[in-house]
């Protein structure tokens, strides 16, 4: 299972549950703190020592902890399905010296909550305490020395990493109701512009397989606390490609990248529960044009693509210095 991939490097779950970092264009793997660090996992050993299962505990961010239901049950090799969303990086681990200056951001389950660690220093995951109002993140990046998280209402939160602490700042208010029936993802352009984009999905009969119906695309003016318009294509897409999914959210200039397509996001499948649940299903996979409105296969005729779930990647070739 694949839950990331930023600065070129895949975040992948194990059937532990573990979490590992893996450059598929150079083979270096780094281990990450174990799952059980996590501060709503627990670990459920047998007499003899052997690890039987995971209990996940339902409390939000808030402190003192309110657990709203009883610890979940969940095997060993299905704990990932429900617990991980999203990983991000502050840097490219392969320039990284290793003292601890590259920063991991986990969005995960319980309700969209925050946790980070330094890669190559931290031995466990340090959880991210804040009011419930402020959980529920659909996406995050790293930006100007800080992890912009945005979350369902539009929200964007700046948290700024020093040590094992994390400070808050809300540098952009909610602007939205809460609206299951959007994803929603934060992009940043070359020229600095913070990017909401958000992405309208419905399901199609029986086999409740995910269709991206819409795409739409806002940037964010911070000083105004408010959303533009949707980009006119004329405007700031009419030179980028936006890609969205699991992956990293990025926004590349076509001018760099010829074979890309001007005003057009390219998306991946990221639906929570239909990708972990019905894992045999196609997945939703396309570009959408943002002048016309329409949709458009990657490839022709599109590929199954079920399983480990697709992600878009930006290959990097820096190996690690041993």
């Amino acid at each position: 299972m694949i839950v990331g991939s930023p600065h070129g490097w895949l975040v992948t779950a194990d059937a532990r549950s573990e979490l590992h970092l893996l450059n598929p264009a150079t083979g270096d793997q780094l281990s990450l703190p174990s799952v059980t660090t996590i501060e709503q996992v627990t670990p459920v050993f047998s007499d003899a020592g052997d690890l039987q299962r995971y209990d996940l505990s339902y409390y939000d961010a808030t402190l003192p902890r309110k657990e709203y239901n009883p610890p979940k049950p969940y095997a060993v090799d299905r704990l990932r399905r429900s617990l991980y969303f999203k990983v991000v990086l502050s840097c490219d681990p392969s320039s990284s010296n290793g003292d601890g200056d590259c920063v991991l951001m986990m969005i995960h389950n319980p309700y969209r909550q925050l946790s980070f660690a330094r890669l190559g220093t931290d031995h466990q995951w340090h959880w991210v305490t804040t009011s419930f109002r402020h959980s529920k993140y659909s996406d995050c990046i790293y930006h100007d020395g800080a992890f912009y998280a945005m979350n369902r209402q539009g929200g964007i939160h700046r948290y700024t990493i020093q040590g094992s602490c994390s400070t808050l700042d809300i540098i952009f208010k909610d602007t939205l109701p809460y609206t299951p029936a959007y994803n929603m993802y934060i992009a940043r352009t070359m020229c600095g512009d913070v990017l909401q984009i958000f992405r309208i999905t419905s399901e199609s009969g029986e086999s409740l397989e995910t269709h991206t119906d819409a795409t739409q695309v806002y940037k964010v003016d911070f000083d105004k606390q408010d959303i533009v318009e949707e980009i006119d294509d004329t405007l700031l897409m009419k030179d980028n490609a936006l890609f969205i999914g699991h992956s990293y959210s990025s926004c590349f200039p076509t001018e760099d990248y010829p074979s890309l397509r001007a005003n057009h996001v390219y998306f991946t499948d990221d639906d929570e529960y239909s990708l972990m649940e019905d894992s045999d299903n196609p997945r939703d996979v396309g570009v959408y044009n943002l002048e016309d409105d329409s949709v458009a296969g990657v490839v022709s005729p599109q590929p199954w693509l079920n399983w480990p779930n697709p992600i878009w990647i930006v290959p990097s070739f820096t190996k690690i210095d041993k």
